[in-house]
């Protein structure tokens, strides 16, 4: 398992993600402030991870002196600056080197973190792999000429060394391919990231217009609902108002009766006829 380290330089920021097993690597975290970066000694035999997390007036102050250190440093396998005011730092650089977008997507950094790790384990093995090539190479050279000066004639003997030679010739230009795959894999990283980058930020923008219309469906469900309570107490309403109506008619009505049964009395009393 190779030995990973990431140098969290801040003015005090954790760093964002959880550590998590790998199989093919450990990791550890370094916290540095930023005041102390030039004490950093990158451990030639494990895999570096500069994560800078500083905001703009000190990327400004820091950056050229920064970008010299790290960038180039034969030992820094990966570079990432991080806003912590949200505002994008500059320059944004490709490659090895890279200044995140604010705001901070763990996601993402998770994935380009094992993506880099990933390659740099990939590319040291096909080095240890080449270099054991030439090694071969070499010795069985010398032991062919050794053999050829203290003639042995067997012809059996010398076919068969020909065909090792022959066979870590082979190997020589297999380890040139190798590379030239390892660093087609490195160009692919390198898209692919910038494509998560953009899937990432048009998810979140999908996530944001699904609240938006989650939030619309909740104020036309709540309008809709004091619609239908204000319906319900017009309702309320009106059946009061016919109830009353009824009353009055019922009121009105007796109090007709009573002044027509008064009236004939009257009519009596005065021996005014009346008829039916």
């Amino acid at each position: 398992m190779v030995k990973s380290i990431i140098w969290n330089i801040s003015n005090g920021e954790q760093f964002p993600l959880e550590l998590w097993k790998h199989h093919n690597f450990s990791i550890q975290i370094y916290n540095i402030s930023i005041d102390r970066i030039q004490s950093i000694k990158l451990e030639e035999e494990s895999l570096n991870i500069i994560f800078l997390q500083i905001d703009e007036a000190g990327w400004n102050k820091i950056q050229g002196d920064f970008i010299r250190d790290f960038e180039t440093n034969p030992y820094s396998n990966l570079v990432l600056v991080s806003s912590t005011d949200g505002k994008l730092l500059q320059p944004n650089r490709q490659g090895n080197f890279l200044i995140l977008e604010p705001p901070l997507r763990q996601r993402e950094l998770k994935w380009i973190i094992e993506k880099t790790l990933l390659s740099e384990i990939y590319k040291r093995s096909s080095i240890e792999i080449g270099q054991g090539c030439l090694q071969n190479i070499g010795f069985f050279e010398g032991l062919f000429e050794l053999a050829k000066k203290e003639n042995i004639d067997k012809a059996e003997t010398i076919m068969a060394m020909e065909k090792v030679l022959e066979f870590e010739r082979e190997m020589k230009k297999n380890q040139i391919r190798m590379n030239k795959a390892l660093d087609h894999v490195n160009e692919m990283r390198n898209s692919e990231m910038m494509e998560l980058h953009q899937r990432i930020k048009a998810t979140e923008k999908l996530d944001e217009l699904r609240e938006n219309e989650l939030r619309e469906a909740l104020k036309i469900k709540e309008a809709t609902e004091k619609a239908l309570e204000y319906s319900r107490i017009e309702e309320v309403h009106q059946d009061k108002i016919i109830k009353a109506q009824e009353k009055l008619f019922e009121y009105t009505d007796k109090e007709i009766r009573e002044l027509l049964e008064e009236n004939k009395e009257l009519k009596k009393r005065l021996g005014i006829s009346t008829s039916e």
